[in-house]
């Protein structure tokens, strides 16, 4: 059985970046939540995916033998939780996820990296919502997750995360 990974992390943690790692690492499907959760038809960023079509994909995804489901979210979750092998909060510094969130805008804006239309304000916007993940999202999560009997590992770097891994492959 290939394993189900959930992902957790603020913006700039590196849970992208991890995702697809462990992905072909595992050669297993990986999910970015913004991805059900955000609209791609959107030419700019807030308008979210109807809720309905959002959940159904989700269930897709779980239906798989394997995968890796990435994002900042938790509340619409119960399901993924549920059927995660290895739930891992990334929490790097807010510096680094700071500096991270920074880099990717400047190569959008000069399209290095393809995006919606981006905006010095949207990136403002990240960077104080980066803060309140940390003062409320995240322990809310950890609540949310404590109060179904779920473990969350919490992993600063990669080598941490694999860690993490590695100890899910022995059982």
């Amino acid at each position: 059985m290939k394993p189900r990974i959930h992902i957790l992390g603020g913006p700039g943690s590196g849970k992208s970046y991890i995702a697809a790692k462990l992905a072909s690492h595992f050669h297993l499907l990986a999910c970015d939540l913004d991805e059900l959760f955000w609209s791609r038809a959107a030419t700019g960023y807030g308008l979210r995916n109807d809720s309905t079509e959002r959940d159904r994909q989700l269930a897709n995804i779980l239906g798989s033998d394997g995968w890796i489901i990435e994002g900042v979210y938790y509340q619409w979750l119960a399901p993924s939780f549920a059927a995660a092998d290895l739930i891992i909060a990334l929490t790097p510094s807010i510096w680094i996820r700071h500096w991270r969130v920074v880099k990717l805008f400047v190569l959008r804006r000069f399209g290095i990296v393809p995006a919606k239309r981006e905006t010095v304000a949207d990136l403002w916007r990240l960077l104080l919502w980066s803060h309140a993940y940390d003062s409320e999202n995240l322990p809310n999560a950890r609540r949310f997750l404590v109060e179904r009997g779920h473990a969350l590992i919490e992993c600063r770097t990669y080598d941490e995360v694999l860690a993490a891994v590695k100890k899910l492959d022995r059982h």
